[in-house]
């Protein structure tokens, strides 16, 4: 069972756990925006005036490499107990300053005109993922401009800086795939369509709330049909093609749960069903 930070069992087994799961996690969602890029080529090579989305769907994939790469050196110091390269104003400077880098990155395409990306679709996306309600999730539960990396344990550190270096792919993930969408809009390929599931957090507290949004991440015109979404076999309400699901779970540990997607395809009318299953884990607070 991997605990988030686990203080109760004060093992350096359990901070290492979760630094494994999570650099495991960040190594498969870096496969997923590496070919979502290479899908994006191809697709421009039919649509050429969507080829600006690649190289910028590139940028931002740069973008979170050197801020892995950041997070990487860090964790090689951290591995030589070279406390002196945890320095809270630097971690949190390079964490804000990812985001702000990818928010910079699809800004300029909303003035290229033949594109359908608004500023409000932009700032959507901000809002959601990028600075929820307009600041940063929290750090192991505590509000992010209170949490001090100079605090905590090597271990510790190892664990929340890994899963730094995940949000911040998530996040890469996830403009990337809007941007994919933007192509999407036009491609003949209905079957492209891919399960998201976008959590506030990853990791929460044992007694908080994990809450996620559910959706296909191929265009906002497919998403204005209909759509069934179910989460371990319950349907939930969906509005413009997103559903919010939410639990609170009383145990320790992973928590999987199976998304399923049902839409019409606007092409045929016939009806076509995605399947996945996510996971986040519960934990105990680290002080």
């Amino acid at each position: 069972m991997l605990l988030l930070c686990g203080c109760e069992l004060g093992t350096d087994r359990v901070y290492m756990e979760m630094y494994t799961a999570m650099n495991v996690n960040s190594e498969a969602i870096e496969i997923s925006i590496d070919e979502r890029i290479r899908a994006m080529k191809d697709a421009v090579k039919r649509k050429r005036d969507y080829k600006v989305l690649v190289p910028t769907a590139e940028e931002i994939e740069q973008i979170t490499k050197d801020f892995n790469a950041f997070v990487y050196d860090i964790d090689e110091h951290l591995n030589n107990k070279n406390l002196k390269a945890i320095n809270d104003d630097e971690i949190k400077g390079n964490i804000i300053a990812h985001r702000r880098k990818i928010i910079n990155a699809i800004k300029k395409l909303s003035e290229v005109r033949h594109l359908r990306i608004k500023d409000d679709a932009i700032q959507e996306l901000i809002e959601l993922h990028i600075f929820p309600n307009g600041t940063l999730p929290p750090i192991n539960g505590k509000p992010f401009d209170d949490y001090s990396f100079e605090s905590q344990s090597i271990t510790c550190n190892k664990a929340i800086l890994a899963k730094q270096k995940n949000d911040a792919l998530m996040i890469a993930r996830i403009t990337v795939n809007y941007l994919a969408g933007q192509i999407g809009d036009t491609w003949d390929g209905f079957h492209i369509g891919v399960v998201i599931s976008a959590p506030k957090t990853s990791f929460i507290i044992k007694g908080e709330t994990f809450e996620t949004q559910i959706f296909l991440s191929f265009p906002s015109q497919v998403r204005q049909h209909n759509h069934i979404i179910k989460v371990n076999d319950i349907e939930l309400p969906v509005k413009d093609g997103i559903a919010t699901y939410t639990t609170t779970p009383t145990t320790y540990g992973e928590h999987i749960y199976d998304v399923e997607i049902t839409l019409t395809n606007p092409h045929s009318g016939k009806q076509a069903t995605w399947y996945r299953p996510f996971s986040f884990e519960v934990g105990e607070r680290c002080y």
